[in-house]
């Protein structure tokens, strides 16, 4: 049977796991993420022990451990390459949510704006947008502007800027990009239209 570490204040701070004993039930009283069985107070999850001593007896508890925070991008400037969601479009823009800031996640997504003008670098009065993206897309854009406090205006004129990831409409599958300004659904040999990325090349290999 596994004993009691040490009681008083060097249990504060020690890592606890799932059933382990933390003191006899005399000694303590439960806390958050303590549980009492038999005669002992034991860890219900792993985390860090904390000991409240300014109560009779002691409360002893145990906070959750959380994974270390991923460094976060910061918010992006003019001229930064975004990753993007369309979230909805209408005959005028893109509604977008911007998602990483040259490949490094947001903590939290931003507004983004993708407007007719902006999709391509020629024929701009031509742009449908429902030919251009879709509603769950990945886009690939560039940031023109900081728009106004809620978006920032993007753009996709550029050969290796636009659609990088979609879904069929029929069936959902991966499409694949056919041209600059079409995509295939593997399964059904159906295109849709939508303003492309390049596709990045793999980087030369030394021999």
């Amino acid at each position: 049977m596994s004993t009691a570490p040490p009681a008083g204040s060097r249990l504060d701070g020690t890592l606890a796991w799932p059933g382990l004993r933390l003191a006899d039930a005399p000694d303590a009283v439960c806390g958050e993420g303590v549980h009492r069985w038999d005669t002992g107070l034991h860890a219900s999850i792993a985390g860090t022990v904390s000991l409240d001593r300014s109560c009779e007896p002691p409360r002893l508890s145990v906070s959750a451990l959380t994974a270390p925070s991923e460094p976060a991008a910061a918010p992006p400037t003019v001229g930064d390459i975004v990753t993007c969601r369309v979230i909805r479009i209408n005959p005028r823009l893109a509604s977008l949510e911007i998602l990483c800031v040259a490949g490094v996640p947001l903590r939290e997504p931003c507004g983004g704006l993708l407007r007719r003008e902006d999709v391509r670098e020629f024929e701009r009065d031509a742009v449908l947008m429902r030919d251009s993206c879709r509603p769950g897309d990945i886009v690939q854009a560039r940031v023109l502007s900081l728009g106004d406090s809620r978006a920032y205006y993007v753009t996709t004129a550029s050969e290796e800027l636009g659609v990088v990831f979609a879904r069929s409409a029929e069936d959902g599958s991966t499409l694949l990009p056919l041209a600059w300004d079409e995509m295939l659904c593997p399964a059904t040999h159906a295109r849709e239209a939508r303003k492309v990325a390049r596709p990045a090349r793999p980087a030369s290999t030394a021999v």
